[in-house]
């Protein structure tokens, strides 16, 4: 498997990308062309595709911090999912990550939600108590309930402060 940094729209591997992402994510949870624009233009932000043979296997998203880095998103091809592609590219992830990871799940409300927090938890993250809305990426729907999940351990409720902080300030910050 092969890892390359996407660092525009107009980069060969992006349309796939794109694409995938609209078949991953319900529109409420997408960045808008000129919210991409803005993380592109942003040095905390890295877009890493993951290809095998020239397909795209899937990507992520995330944001560098001091002292941890955000998964925005993460998806695999609906394609090839349940070949364990999953869990050996979040497990390479948070192997080479030199700090804790978080990022963001929907509530446990069905099998499928909760088989999604199983792939977290094999991968080594830990669910965090803190009540945790996720800022709207779209005026026109409002801010929405995850989980917040984190390697090495449960952050304290400090952290999750921050977290919350960083990501009404920068990661939503709206062009």
């Amino acid at each position: 498997m092969r890892s390359t940094t996407i660092n525009n729209s107009r980069h060969p591997l992006y349309e796939a990308i794109s694409a995938l992402y609209a078949r991953s994510f319900p529109i409420f949870e997408q960045r808008t062309s000129d919210q991409q624009a803005y993380a592109f233009a942003h040095s905390q932000y890295r877009l890493i595709a993951y290809t095998d043979q020239g397909e795209l296997i899937g990507f992520i998203s995330y944001w560098e911090f001091e002292d941890y880095l955000y998964i925005e998103h993460f998806a695999i091809n609906t394609d090839i999912r349940g070949r364990g592609y999953g869990s050996q590219l979040l497990s390479t992830f948070v192997q080479s990550a030199d700090r804790r990871i978080l990022l963001e799940i929907d509530p446990i409300v069905d099998e499928v939600s909760r088989a999604r927090q199983r792939f977290y938890q094999r991968c080594g993250f830990h669910t965090n108590p803190y009540p945790h809305r996720h800022p709207p990426y779209r005026c026109s729907y409002p801010a929405h309930s995850l989980i917040v999940l984190t390697t090495e351990q449960v952050i304290t409720e400090a952290e999750y402060q921050r977290f919350a902080q960083d990501l009404a300030q920068i990661v939503m910050l709206q062009p």
